[in-house]
C-alpha cells in the first residue's frame, strides 16, 4: 500500500470506529467486537504476517493501557463517603482475580497435561478484566455502579500484569522466599516513587509556560513507565496515582501545599490531560483491536475442543463472578454480573509470555474465543438489564454504602 492509502485506511478505521461507539450506545454491543469483526474480515482481503505483528501490537496495547488507566483514574472521585464502594471494588477485582487464576489454571493443568506453573501463567491473562472495553462501554450506566466497575477494571488490569510477571519470577527462580522478599520490596518501592513523581509532575506543570505542554508530562509519564517496567516495577501504580491526585487535588493539595499551587492551575491541568487521553485512548484502542483481529486466525476457531474448553472456562469465571458479588453486596445489581469482559489485557499479556515458558499444548484460539464470549455475555447483560430509575440508583448507594 502506498503512504497515502496508508493515510486513507487509518483515517476511515477511525471513523469506522467512531461510527461503532455510536452504535454501541445505541446496542449495547461493545464497539471492540465490532473492531475486531472489522479487522478479521480486513484480514481475509489483507493477510499480516502474525511475527511482524507481535511488536507493532505489544506497543500499541501498551500505550493504549497507559491511555486507558489514565483516562479511569481521572474518572473516579475518593471521598470518605465513598470508602466502602472502593473497599468493595477492590476485594472484588483481587479475589475475583486469585479466584479465577486457580479455578482456570487447574483446568489447564488437567485437560492440556501443562505444567501447574505454566498453567496459572496462561490462566492469569484470562483472568484479568478489561478496563479498555469496560470503560467506554459503562458510559449510560448509574454513577456508583460505573465507578464501581471501573475501579475493579483498573484494579485487575495492575494486579493481573503484577500476578503476571511475579509468576514469571517464581518460574525462573526456585527461590520463592528470595523472590516473594523481591516482589514486595519492588511494589513498596513502586508506591513510593509513584507519589513522589506524581508530586513532582503537577507542580512541574506550573513552572512550565509554553503552551504545548500535554504532550510533553504524557511523553514524561511514558518514559517513567518504560524505565520503570525495564527495572522489573509495576509502573501501572504510578499512572494510576497520578490520575488520583490530579483528580482529587483539593485532598492532596491543601495546607501549606494549598500556596504551592492554584486550584484554577490544577483544574486546567486535569481537564487537558482528560480531553487528551480521552482521545488518545480511543485511537489506540481502535487501532490494536482491528490489527488483532487481522492478525487472527480463522481457522483456529474450528478447534472443536478449544472450543468446549473455552465455553467451561467462561462459565467458571463468571461463577467465582457470582459467589463474589453475592459476598460482596447483593445490592450491586445484575449487570455488574454480566461485565468481565476479557480484552487488551488477556491479548497482550498473552504476546509477552517468555519463549522458554510457551506451552506448545496450549491452542490460541481460547484465547480469542474468551474475549468474543465474555463481550457477548456483557452484551446481553446490558440489553436485559437497562440502567434503573435515578430512585433505584439512590437505594443502590444506600445500600453500598
Amino acid at each position: 500500500m502506498t503512504s497515502y492509502q496508508l493515510i486513507i485506511a487509518g483515517s476511515l478505521a477511525i471513523i469506522a470506529s467512531y461510527l461503532f461507539s455510536e452504535l454501541s450506545k445505541r446496542t449495547s454491543i461493545p464497539s471492540v467486537l465490532m473492531l475486531i469483526g472489522c479487522g478479521a474480515i480486513l484480514g481475509q482481503f489483507y493477510p499480516l504476517d502474525q511475527t511482524a505483528l507481535a511488536q507493532p501490537l505489544e506497543v500499541l496495547g501498551i500505550v493504549g493501557l497507559v491511555m486507558i488507566v489514565l483516562e479511569g483514574a481521572l474518572d473516579l472521585e475518593i471521598t470518605r463517603k465513598k470508602l466502602p464502594l472502593i473497599k468493595k471494588s477492590s476485594g472484588m477485582a483481587l479475589i475475583g482475580l486469585i479466584g479465577s487464576v486457580l479455578v482456570i489454571g487447574f483446568i489447564l493443568h488437567w485437560v492440556f497435561d501443562m505444567k501447574i506453573g505454566n498453567a496459572f501463567l496462561y490462566a492469569t491473562p484470562l483472568s484479568v478484566i478489561s478496563s479498555a472495553i469496560v470503560i467506554p462501554t459503562v458510559e449510560h450506566l448509574g454513577h456508583d455502579k460505573k465507578e464501581f466497575l471501573i475501579y475493579e477494571s483498573c484494579i485487575s488490569d495492575i494486579l493481573g500484569i503484577m500476578l503476571f510477571y511475579f509468576v514469571i519470577g517464581l518460574m525462573h527462580n526456585t527461590n520463592y522466599v528470595q523472590e516473594i522478599s523481591k516482589f514486595s520490596l519492588n511494589l513498596v518501592l513502586t508506591i513510593v516513587i509513584s507519589i513522589v513523581t506524581s508530586f513532582g509532575l503537577i507542580f512541574l506543570f506550573k513552572f512550565i509556560k509554553t503552551k504545548v505542554k500535554i504532550f510533553l508530562f504524557l511523553a514524561i509519564l511514558m518514559g517513567l513507565y518504560a524505565i520503570e517496567k525495564s527495572l522489573h516495577l509495576s509502573p501501572l501504580i504510578l499512572i494510576l496515582i497520578f490520575g488520583l491526585m490530579l483528580k482529587n487535588n483539593q485532598m492532596i493539595f491543601r495546607g501549606a501545599l494549598a500556596n504551592k499551587i492554584s486550584r484554577m492551575e490544577l483544574k486546567l491541568m486535569e481537564n487537558n490531560f482528560h480531553i487528551i487521553t480521552r482521545e488518545t485512548a480511543f485511537v489506540l484502542r481502535t487501532f490494536f483491536f482491528i490489527v488483532f483481529g487481522m492478525s487472527m486466525v480463522l481457522s483456529s476457531l474450528l478447534d472443536l475442543k478449544a472450543l468446549g474448553i473455552s465455553i467451561a472456562i467462561t462459565a467458571l469465571m463468571f461463577l467465582v463472578r457470582w459467589i463474589l458479588l453475592n459476598i460482596f453486596g447483593k445490592g450491586l445489581g445484575k449487570p455488574l454480573l454480566s461485565i468481565a469482559p476479557r480484552g487488551l489485557i488477556t491479548v497482550l499479556l498473552f504476546y509477552s509470555i517468555p519463549s522458554d515458558l510457551v506451552s506448545p499444548n496450549f491452542p490460541d484460539s481460547i484465547i480469542l474465543y474468551v474475549v468474543i464470549f465474555t463481550s457477548l455475555i456483557m452484551t446481553f447483560g446490558l440489553i436485559r438489564n437497562q440502567p434503573k430509575t435515578i430512585k433505584e440508583e439512590t437505594e443502590l448507594t444506600e445500600q453500598i454504602g
